[in-house]
């Protein structure tokens, strides 16, 4: 039985690396036998706004006079805006790739001519295609078809419908660009599935949740006003057959089903229209609540029945080929309507009704996470009672694997599990656990292992690629969403090398059966030019860095190792497995989640019983997925007779070696490849180094701690601040603890030193260390007295062995405050019950302001919670999400506030402060285990002023306050 799983292709990362670096070489010596290489610097600086439409002309002088004989005249007659807008791409295009300008006609040329159209709107397409041969080609299908016809050659691009004609101009142009032929060409295409849709997860205030190319390029402060941009963000999804975008994030709002923002949306997809892409929007559950007042959002509730239908022909007002809604329920604190007794089905179908009269559809998502111990089976546990259960127009959107886009996981067992509901898959183009835009990690081998994954839940051949293609099941709608990248970044995706995402998903979206080399290598054609050298070397670096990247973050599909847990923006990025155990389940004794129907939480029930049977045989499970489904000890042997924690070893070396590598490969380009991207790939790779070597020795250094297991090819030495459990006084002697362990096979006397910022003071240690034992020293530093956050690293040195820095350096934040003998007011916020910084004054909510007090709240109280995380003060804090004003009686004297806000655990929203009405600060939005120092100047007054600090947060948010500091200016 095809499991779609390899089972020994884990261990064959290095050797794809060899075959690419011998794919490399070969390249490069065809390329040095035809001459020396143009200078770069004869290059034009590109900053990738043209992606992969880039129509630089054609080298090669006899394919150009080919080329230009061909293509030279373009015809088309008659069509609507969506053939205008086929042949205002080929003009640019063709010009730009010809050398010469090229400007549609509408009749019939004496010579060879590219001819464009419908058989409906063309005689000239009439007379050159049969229009029985386009018949079962749909609305998108086309030909690209040379022909001769009264002694001139044609080459014809031919489709039922506009659209077809449309994608059919771009895929011509691809042809050109990839340096095809095109004397004897003639395709046939059409798309595997009728939704392509790219996903944005894009804010109201132009932030973008998981985006790391700047902010959205929406901007609705100036829409309706266009902006080109709006135009080449459709051309680029038209050149990849995406036919449908989604403008704003799952967790959204229920301002854009309201004015100011159906004005601007229709705007934005009257640009969108003109390259066949139809407009979605994402729909907040609650609207009815938020934008009308309504008590409910209950689905069967008689005035949210009549509610729905009403804002549906409102919509339709305004845009008239509207797609329909996404919607995120009862998933992560959103609303649903499961808050009302009802079943996803049921909101499904509410707002499917209100959509249907005029062909819109209902994508609802099944990502439904709750808590972290079902997260793996809530999905098939919520959806699959409810198989046909949904109405005709809705279609569940599942995610491709059961977790969270995580840098392996398995198949998701929703995909065959539900064959009397339309089911499409959800795919993420950004790379929110796979790297941001920082590291380059290409997923499209990624995508092509789940797609290719034989469900067998219709028997063999029901791969998730036949099933959202609808060949396995009945669906009439189904397909792809990718969750996008694009930002207002000039190259779009912030990083050059990401955009071969973008790209590869569209592809895969019109044809899954395109292979991962075959796009790294049209990809890299159109970006980068055809060069073999070129070709070569950037393929091998897109095909080989996906498994590159799990080797040094994720071994052996123990996924979720990013902190934090949460749903913050900028998280997900930095290594934490201290945070994240409930994924990976290591302990002394071994690593690895069970997952299995013998002995663990029944997860390998939800797939076919012979898939069943693979993953919960230890010794036939794939080993790519081995910690994803079973807990084995550190000693378990894997197929290569290495154990799995010599495995990790092995591979978290080797892979961010191989970053160094594939550095100096891209450095290799510097003749071939403009300065300017040259130059900033090259940034971005050093970047990834850094971030690599960090997850080197934070995981290394972690599962040695653990298992005390000695590497058999190496030693070190490694070093832990603990940062999370000291607070410092400044001004003061501290004595901040570190932890040194030896890795080694031999005892060794280490000194030990801290590498602390200008300003502080510290001294240093001396201790012994047995092999594989730990000791822990306390090394005196004095910070200046001010309240800081800074990171704190230890040295060791003994003799020459390596050290491994494993603290966490995105967490390592070591908080200083000011001793309360210095301060004003020294209030350490929290309940009573917590511990206080030494004499600190507890500020809690029964702190209420009183005539006589020094401090206190006026009017609302706050709550206040004790996580029992990390030191004496950040680990308590005071809390609300209604404002609340602290009163402060104050000295003679300019005095200044210092407020720490941030949360132990999870995402801490905005904080928001006002002096006596006045704002004066607004905090950015942090990561779970984050913090921050706000200033708040307090003004210049007589002694016994009392000043009034107002502290709040955005509406439905909630404000933290861990400390507040306020000191006599000097």
């Amino acid at each position: 039985m095809s499991s779609g799983i390899r089972r020994r292709s884990i261990l064959s990362a290095a050797a794809l690396g060899t075959a690419a670096g011998s794919l490399a070489l070969s390249a490069s010596t065809a390329h040095a036998s035809h001459g020396s290489a143009p200078s770069a610097a004869a290059l034009p600086a590109e900053d990738g706004y043209d992606l992969w439409l880039r129509y630089p002309q054609v080298e090669d002088a006899g394919l150009l006079d080919r080329y230009r004989a061909a293509l030279g005249t373009l015809v088309r007659q008659g069509g609507g805006p969506l053939q205008r807008s086929a042949a205002d791409e080929l003009a640019r295009g063709l010009t730009g790739l010809l050398g010469t300008r090229v400007r549609p006609r509408t009749t019939a040329a004496a010579k060879s001519a590219l001819v464009v159209g419908t058989p409906t709107s063309s005689a000239l397409v009439r007379e050159l295609v049969d229009p029985a041969g386009l018949e079962g080609l749909g609305a998108e299908g086309y030909v690209i078809r040379a022909v001769r016809k009264h002694g001139r050659d044609h080459v014809v691009v031919a489709a039922l419908a506009d659209r077809g004609v449309l994608y059919g101009a771009f895929h011509l142009l691809r042809l050109v660009q990839t340096r095809q032929p095109v004397e004897h060409v003639d395709l046939t295409e059409f798309p595997a599935a009728p939704l392509r849709v790219a996903d944005h997860w894009d804010n109201p205030d132009g932030s973008i949740e998981r985006g790391y190319a700047g902010r959205s390029f929406f901007d609705w402060d100036e829409l309706p006003r266009l902006d080109d941009r709006y135009t080449d963000y459709a051309r680029a999804l038209a050149s990849l057959g995406i036919n449908g975008a989604v403008i704003n994030n799952v967790n959204t709002p229920a301002d854009y089903l309201a004015e100011p923002f159906l004005t601007k949306l229709a705007a934005l997809a009257g640009v969108l229209r003109r390259y066949g892409v139809t407009l979605y929007v994402t729909a907040n559950f609650a609207a009815p609540m938020v934008l009308d007042g309504l008590a409910t959002a209950d689905p069967f509730d008689a005035e949210v029945r009549a509610w729905w239908p009403r804002k549906a022909a409102e919509i339709y007002d305004r845009i008239e080929d509207f797609g329909g809604f996404l919607v995120k329920a009862n998933s992560e604190g959103r609303p649903g309507p499961l808050d009302y007794g009802r079943t996803h089905a049921d909101g499904a179908n509410l707002l499917a009704d209100a959509v249907r009269p005029y062909g819109g559809i209902v994508m609802w998502r099944a990502f439904v996470h709750d808590t972290d111990a079902g997260w793996d089976r809530q999905a098939y546990a919520d959806f699959t009672p409810l198989d046909g259960k949904f109405a005709a127009n809705a279609v569940v959107q599942i995610k491709n694997g059961p977790i969270d886009f995580q840098v392996r996981e398995p198949a998701h067992p929703l995909f065959g599990s539900l064959p009397r509901t339309n089911s499409m898959i959800e795919l993420q183009v950004t790379q929110e656990y796979t790297g941001h835009a920082t590291h380059l990690c290409y997923l499209v081998p990624q995508w092509k292992e789940v797609l290719d994954f034989d469900t067998l839940k219709a028997g063999e051949g029901s791969t998730v690629a036949r099933v959202v293609t609808g060949r396995v099941h009945a669906y009439t709608h189904h397909g792809f969403a990718g969750v996008m990248n694009f930002g207002d970044d000039r190259n779009w995706t912030g990083s050059h090398l990401a955009a071969a995402n973008t790209h590869g998903y569209g592809r895969l979206a019109w044809d899954p059966g395109l292979s991962a080399r075959e796009l790294a290598d049209e990809w890299t054609r159109m970006t980068f030019g055809n060069d073999p050298h070129v070709v070569a070397t950037v393929s091998a670096l897109l095909l080989d860095s996906w498994r590159t990247y799990e080797d040094y973050t994720s071994p052996l599909g123990t996924g979720y190792l990013t902190h934090p847990p949460d749903g913050s923006v900028t998280g997900h990025l930095d290594p934490s497995p201290t945070t994240t155990g409930q994924f990976h389940k290591s302990d002394r004794d071994g690593i690895g989640y069970d997952r299995t129907a013998t002995t663990g939480n029944g997860y390998t029930k939800l797939y076919a019983p012979a898939t069943q049977a693979l993953y919960d045989s230890l010794d036939d499970c794939p080993e790519e997925l081995l910690l994803f489904l079973h807990h084995v000890p550190y000693t378990h042997r894997l197929d290569n007779g290495r154990t799995v924690i010599q495995h990790i070893y092995d591979t978290h070396f080797s892979g961010a070696a191989r970053v160094t590598e594939m550095s100096g490969r891209w450095d290799g380009l510097r003749r071939l490849v403009d300065r300017r991207r040259l130059a900033e790939v090259h940034h971005r790779f050093a970047q990834q180094l850094t971030s690599a070597d960090q997850w080197r020795d934070t995981l290394v250094a972690y599962w040695f701690e653990l298992s005390r297991v000695l590497d058999e090819d190496r030693s070190w030495l490694q070093a832990v601040v603990a940062p999370a459990d000291t607070a410092l006084l400044g001004g003061e002697r501290n004595e901040l603890p570190v932890q040194v362990v030896n890795a080694t096979g031999s005892g060794l006397r280490t000194e030990i030193t801290l590498d602390v910022p200008e300003g502080w003071q510290s001294g240093d240690a001396t201790t012994y260390v047995d092999s594989r034992e730990d000791e822990t020293v306390k090394v005196a530093v004095v910070p200046p007295p001010a309240p800081a956050l800074t990171t704190l690293h230890a040295r060791l040195r003994s003799g020459s062995v390596p050290v491994l820095d494993a603290s966490l350096r995105s967490l390592a934040r070591t908080v200083v405050l000011p001793p309360a003998a210095r301060c004003v007011h020294a209030l350490d916020a929290g309940p009573a019950s917590a511990p206080v910084l030494k004499d600190y004054t507890r500020l809690t909510p029964a702190s209420v302001w009183a005539e006589g007090a020094a401090f206190g709240w006026v009017g609302n109280t706050p709550d206040a919670t004790d996580t029992g995380l990390f030191d004496v003060v950040r680990r308590d804090y005071v809390r609300d999400s209604a404002p609340a004003v602290l009163r402060l009686k104050l000295p003679a004297g300019p005095c200044t506030a210092h407020l720490l806000t941030g949360d132990p655990n999870t995402l801490n929203r905005t904080l928001i402060v006002r002096v006596d009405g006045v704002e004066k600060a607004r905090t950015p939005q942090l990561d779970g285990r984050e913090f921050t120092w706000v200033e708040i100047p307090l003004g210049d007054g007589p002694a016994g002023r009392e000043v009034d600090v107002e502290l709040s947060a955005k509406q439905g948010q909630t404000w933290h306050l861990s400390a507040c500091v306020v000191l006599a200016d000097a």
